[in-house]
């Protein structure tokens, strides 16, 4: 059973497009797994979007081995994935990035209530 709090490598993530390779933050476990996606810069779309925006958190390479550089967990959203799309684990999430993790999705319009409280 996937773990939460951990960084899974997911392959042909059904949550991009085009579907790509993404590493995926697990933060909940409600009727699925719950997590958010890891990306290397933040879109311009997300720039231009102050309530966006401040949802983005830095997740530091020298944290997390499977990190090549700092990257950016975005927060925004909150996507469910099937425990079969996460059997490439990677990382434990550091405490640091838990907590602004946390921080940014009690700042979330996007994230429904009932996520928020697990998270």
């Amino acid at each position: 059973m996937p773990a939460t709090w951990h960084i899974y490598h997911v392959k042909n993530c059904r949550h991009t497009t085009p579907p790509k390779d993404k590493l995926v933050i697990i933060a909940c476990v409600s009727v699925k797994h719950m997590g958010f996606l890891i990306n290397t810069d933040i879109s311009p779309f997300v720039k231009k979007r102050p309530d966006l925006l401040a949802c983005q958190v830095v997740i530091k390479a020298s944290e997390h081995k499977c990190l090549k550089y700092d990257s950016y967990v975005h927060c925004a959203y909150i996507y469910p994935f099937e425990a079969a799309e996460l059997c490439d684990i990677r990382d434990p999430v550091s405490n640091q990035a838990k907590t602004e993790i946390k921080k940014a999705v009690a700042l979330s319009k996007t994230i429904e209530k009932c996520y928020k409280k697990i998270i």
